[in-house]
C-alpha cells in the first residue's frame, strides 16, 4: 500500500495507472510523429501530444477506472475507458488548436483517442494476466481465528478486488517468535494483519517481522485502508485522537479554503449561463420561489441557511415535519428531477462555500432535526461535524443514493473516514470523481 490523495492504493494499482500514462502518451505522440506536422519539429509534436494524453489520464482517474469495480468488469470498464479517451483527445487537441500553432483536425483528435483506447485495453488485459501470476499474487497473513481470517478475505475482496489473500495463524502459534519470521519468509507474506487484538502478541516476533520489510497492520486500520470507511462498531475516541492527519495543520487548512474560493469564483463565472437557465426554467415549472433555503448543521454544530435551487413542489412538507428525500420522491417536480440527477440543484451552494459556511468537499449538511435523532442513535455522529460540510464528499461517490437510517449509518463510514483523513490532496480527488457522479445515473447519491 502507497498513500494517494490521504489514502491508501495498491502499489499494483498505482504501478497499472503510471503504465497506462506512458501507453496514452506513446500512442497519441506515435500518431503525431505520423500525421501532424509541426513548424517547432519534434518538440512542439511533444508538447503537442503532452497534454491531451495528461487530459485523458484526469479523466480515466475522475471516471473511477482505478476502482475495484471497473477493474473486475470489463463492461464498466471499457464504457468509462471511452468516454475519457473522447473527452481527453477532443478537450486536449481542441486546447492546443486555440491557443497553439498546430493545427488539429477533428478526424485525428478521434484517432487519437480510438488508439489510446486500444492501447490502455490491451495494457491493462496485460497486466491483469500478469498479476495472476502465482509469485506476484498479494500474500496476507492474519493473527486470529479462521473467522477473522475469512473477514479479512471479504475486506480484501471489497476494498482491492483481490480474493487470494489470507493465510491464518492462530495466536497461539504465532507467540513462537522464532519461526513467526521463517514462516512468513516460507509463505513469502508481504502483510500481517493482527486481527485479534485483545490475545497476547508476540511483540519481538513482529518487530523483527518489520524490520524485515513486512508490513503490520491492526485489524482496524486494515480495514479502513482496504475499505475507505471506518468499523463504525468497533471504533473509540483514540482513533480520532492519535490518527495522523496533515488535514488539520494551519497551512492546509488555509490551502483548503484558498481552494474553496478559487474552485467556487471561477465557477460563478462559467456556469451563469447555466445558473441563469435553471432559473427560468424552474419558474415557468411550478408555483413558487426559485431558491429554496434550508437550516442546517454546519461546523461545530453551528446552524446556517443552505441555498439550493427548489425541486420540489411548494407544500414539500405541508404537514410541518421533516421528511427524508427519496429516490423516486413524488414531491419533485419535473424540472427537479433533472436537476437532481445532474446535481444542478446544488450550485447555489457556492455561495455558501464563498461565505465561507461549506466548503467544496465534506460531509453533506444534514437538517438539526435528523442530526438529532442519528446522534442518539449512531456513535461518533457528531464528529461529522469537525469539518466543514462540503457540496460533494467521499461518501457521495463511494456510496450509492440513500434515503433511510441504515443508509445514514453507511454513509457515516465514510464520513468519518473523510474526517480522519481529510486533505487538499484527497479533496480534488473527490472534485475529479464527482465527475462520475454526474455523468453517470447510478452515480448521483
Amino acid at each position: 500500500m502507497v498513500q494517494i490523495f490521504g489514502h491508501s492504493m495498491r502499489l499494483s494499482v498505482l504501478l497499472l495507472a503510471i503504465i497506462e500514462a506512458l501507453t496514452v502518451y506513446a500512442a497519441i505522440f506515435i500518431i503525431a510523429t505520423l500525421v501532424v506536422h509541426s513548424p517547432d519539429g519534434p518538440s512542439g509534436l511533444t508538447s503537442a501530444a503532452a497534454l491531451p494524453a495528461l487530459l485523458t489520464i484526469l479523466m480515466m482517474l475522475a471516471l473511477g477506472i482505478y476502482e475495484p469495480d471497473a477493474r473486475a468488469n470489463m463492461a464498466t470498464m471499457t464504457e468509462r475507458l471511452g468516454v475519457a479517451c473522447v473527452v481527453g483527445a477532443g478537450l486536449g487537441f481542441g486546447i492546443v488548436y486555440v491557443f497553439g500553432d498546430i493545427w488539429v483536425s477533428p478526424l485525428y483528435a478521434i484517432t487519437c483517442a480510438s488508439f489510446s483506447y486500444g492501447a490502455v485495453a490491451i495494457a491493462r488485459f496485460t497486466f491483469g494476466k500478469v498479476l495472476n501470476y502465482v509469485p506476484l499474487q498479494r500474500r496476507i497473513l492474519v493473527i486470529g481465528s479462521e473467522t477473522a481470517g475469512q473477514s479479512v478475505r471479504e475486506t480484501a475482496l471489497m476494498g482491492s478486488g483481490d480474493s487470494n489473500v489470507a493465510v491464518v495463524l492462530d495466536p497461539a502459534e504465532a507467540a513462537n517468535g522464532d519461526t513467526l519470521l521463517d514462516q512468513s519468509r516460507a509463505m513469502d507474506i508481504s502483510e500481517i494483519v493482527v486481527a485479534d487484538r485483545f490475545a497476547p502478541l508476540p511483540a519481538a516476533a513482529l518487530l523483527d517481522c518489520k524490520a524485515a520489510g513486512i508490513r503490520i497492520h491492526d485489524s482496524l486500520d486494515f480495514g479502513e485502508q482496504e475499505t475507505g470507511k471506518v468499523d463504525l462498531e468497533n471504533l473509540y475516541p483514540a482513533r480520532f485522537i492519535f490518527s495522523r492527519n496533515i488535514g488539520y495543520a494551519i497551512w492546509s487548512m488555509r490551502a483548503k479554503r484558498a481552494l474553496d474560493i478559487v474552485v467556487s469564483a471561477v465557477a460563478v463565472v462559467l456556469l451563469s449561463p447555466v445558473l441563469l437557465l435553471t432559473a427560468i426554467a424552474i419558474k415557468f415549472d411550478s408555483p413558487g420561489g426559485i431558491f429554496y433555503r434550508q437550516t442546517r448543521v454546519g461546523l461545530n454544530g453551528a446552524h446556517y441557511d443552505i441555498i439550493k435551487f427548489r425541486s420540489m413542489r411548494n407544500d414539500a412538507e405541508a404537514g410541518g415535519t421533516p421528511q427524508w428525500a427519496q429516490q423516486n420522491d413524488s414531491r419533485v417536480t419535473r424540472v427537479g428531477h433533472f436537476l437532481r440527477q445532474t446535481r444542478i440543484d446544488e450550485l447555489p451552494q457556492i455561495l455558501n462555500i464563498l461565505k465561507g459556511e461549506m466548503s467544496l468537499v465534506g460531509p453533506r449538511p444534514e437538517r438539526p432535526f435528523f442530526v438529532e435523532q442519528l446522534e442518539e442513535k449512531m456513535p461518533f455522529y457528531a464528529e461529522r461535524h469537525r469539518v466543514k460540510p462540503g457540496l460533494t464528499g467521499w461518501a457521495q461517490i463511494k456510496y450509492r443514493y440513500g434515503a433511510t437510517e441504515e443508509d445514514a449509518r453507511e454513509k457515516l463510514r465514510y464520513d468519518l473516514y473523510y474526517v480522519k483523513n481529510f486533505n487538499v490532496l484527497l479533496d480534488i480527488f473527490i472534485l475529479m470523481r464527482t465527475v462520475r457522479v454526474v455523468l453517470w445515473p447510478d452515480g448521483v447519491h
